[in-house]
């Protein structure tokens, strides 16, 4: 009896062994999967930078200030013997001590074969204050100028009031640019004030750099519910609710400069690669979780699940991503999610019941829909899902413990001879 005892433990230890190898080489494929995820994102990603080149690309949208342009003198040694005076224009560049920007955003989404790229556009306002010195006010000429990443989006300027004048702007290489002129009787130190408006067009992100040395004051509208704040500087204050968006930044030359960025992203929530590759990553907890049960199973009714029939439950396990993210490029994640993990767990109940012929195929397969339910809610939670699902793992534990605490392994085998 001892020695059966001793063979039958054998057996128990070399089949988890077993288990345990196999668990090992499902990370093959699962990493496979994963591949593919990436792959797919990828592709969309390109789609995404082909709408943009034809549509508008991410719109930065910098801070105006003046170039103004003066002519000095300088002496030029021709020779030993002699000298003489060349004319050289030097330019100066002025930064706006105070700027404004607002922004009311209407968004879109274009289609390019299975994938979905959100586009806006928008009405954007700027309006600020330039301190005069004695450099601009001694200028010969004076240029106003703002830049932007992709100037096919531009569209419908308003005329540029700049010092109670109005000018028109124009295009010059990568700039907007207004030929301006100060107000009679301008001295230095005088604030002049500036406002313009046109319309934007662009793809996905939409920022703007702040003033070099002033204030900034920024403010995004948007009825688009899934709004990314983005940059290096985040909202004062934001409020985002099922019917849009509205932030409000508020920053000095204290702390930003003009090379920060400051905006907004349009996320795609229903993004299935994203979900599909956070799935991903419970994959080889699923399937631990699923070879546990079985060896539970197989160990309390001594029906024998071979080593081939756990391969082929874990490459089941894993083919559930392949399918999930094959949905999900034509329905939503929710729907997809739905039929992969149905199709998944009725085929695996149909395989433990030829395996087992009874009962405890269905506790089984019962099981598996229950993993892939607390996997979903996990993807759901989002931030809380580390907590979540430790504590769920906790749970399985505690129940497995109980189970087991009263099982006496001699009289099992006994049973079975």
């Amino acid at each position: 009896m001892e020695t059966k005892v001793n063979s039958n433990a054998k057996r128990t230890a070399k089949k988890i062994g077993l288990v345990a190898v196999i668990s090992l080489l499902l990370l093959i494929p699962l990493s496979m999967i994963k591949g593919v995820i990436e792959g797919r994102e990828r592709t969309k990603d390109a789609v995404t930078m082909e709408v943009a080149n034809s549509y508008a690309k991410p719109q930065t949208v910098s801070a105006p200030y003046l170039k103004s342009y003066m002519a000095e003198e300088k002496t030029v040694e021709k020779s030993i013997e002699s000298s003489g005076k060349q004319i050289y224009v030097k330019d100066y560049d002025t930064y706006c001590s105070q700027v404004d920007y607002t922004a009311d955003v209407a968004t879109d989404i274009l289609h390019r074969s299975i994938y979905d790229v959100i586009v806006y556009n928008s009405n954007i306002r700027i309006v600020g204050k330039f301190m005069v010195t004695d450099k601009v006010i001694n200028a010969g000429n004076i240029d106003f100028c703002f830049k932007l990443t992709d100037q096919k989006g531009f569209s419908n300027p308003s005329l540029l009031s700049f010092g109670g004048q109005t000018f028109n702007l124009n295009r010059k290489s990568d700039y907007f640019i207004a030929e301006v002129a100060l107000p009679a009787s301008t001295k230095s130190g005088d604030l002049i004030d500036f406002a313009f408006s046109f319309n934007l067009k662009g793809t996905e992100t939409l920022s703007f750099h702040p003033s070099a040395v002033g204030n900034t004051a920024l403010s995004i509208s948007s009825t688009y519910p899934h709004p990314s704040f983005q940059g290096a500087l985040l909202p004062n204050h934001r409020k985002v609710d099922d019917n849009g968006f509205n932030a409000t930044w508020s920053v000095s030359s204290y702390n930003s400069s003009s090379y920060d960025k400051m905006g907004v992203k349009f996320v795609d929530p229903a993004n299935p690669y994203q979900q599909s590759m956070r799935s991903a990553k419970y994959g080889m907890l699923i399937i631990v979780l699923v070879f546990v049960a079985g060896l539970f199973v197989e160990f309390l009714t001594r029906k024998e699940i071979n080593s081939i029939q756990y391969a082929v439950i874990g490459l089941s396990l894993v083919l559930f991503y392949s399918l999930l993210v094959a949905f999900s490029e034509f329905i939503t994640f929710g729907v997809a999610y739905v039929i992969a993990a149905l199709m998944t767990t009725v085929a695996l109940m149909l395989y433990f019941r030829a395996i087992l012929k009874n009962r405890s195929a269905y506790m089984l397969g019962g099981f598996v829909a229950l993993v892939y339910t607390l996997n979903y809610m996990l993807l759901q939670m989002d931030t809380y899902a580390l907590l979540a699902g430790s504590l769920v793992l906790f749970l399985l534990l505690c129940v497995v413990m109980y189970l087991t605490a009263n099982i006496n392994y001699n009289k099992t085998i006994a049973k079975t001879e």
